[in-house]
């Protein structure tokens, strides 16, 4: 029924075995250096890591102005600055922006807010009937789960 192997064969075995160890231990004869990925352009990476200084100096710099202006509620519009060397129809086209500016400026001021809360809701509500009778999926009865805004995909 079972037979042992021949101990020609184990012994075989064995040396193929250690062959086997003895060839992974050993390295190769002549290293070969690892081969580099890619060199960067360091002048290309120079401008541009000055172009991306530059604009996050000139974003800083708006951003200061910016807060500014949004902090300083005093600003007058009734006393236009004089401007004395121009002459007179490229005044009355300043005067022209500048009354604009004055009308736009108050109407960002005095505007309220669109946001409604129960509008948001009901929008909310149509959008996740229109999901369930395209998809054929009927709501969750459990009242916690209709308290969740998101889709279960």
């Amino acid at each position: 029924m079972h037979r042992p192997k021949p101990h020609i064969r184990v012994m075989q075995e064995k040396e193929m075995l250690d062959g086997y160890s003895r060839l992974q231990q050993i390295g190769p004869y002549i290293t070969i250096p690892r081969t580099v990925e890619r060199i960067p352009n360091m002048k290309k990476v120079y401008i541009l890591e000055e172009r991306y200084t530059q604009i996050e100096k000139d974003n800083r710099l708006l951003f200061q102005k910016i807060t500014n202006i949004m902090n300083n509620k005093n600003i007058n519009f009734n006393k236009p600055k004089r401007i004395s060397s121009l002459n007179s129809r490229k005044r009355n086209e300043l005067e022209q922006i500048r009354r604009d500016n004055l009308i736009l400026f108050r109407n960002i001021t005095t505007k309220k807010s669109q946001y409604s809360k129960q509008q948001y809701d009901r929008d909310w509500s149509q959008t996740k009937q229109y999901y369930y009778n395209l998809t054929g999926q009927r709501p969750s009865t459990h009242k916690n789960k209709a308290l969740i805004r998101s889709f279960e995909f």
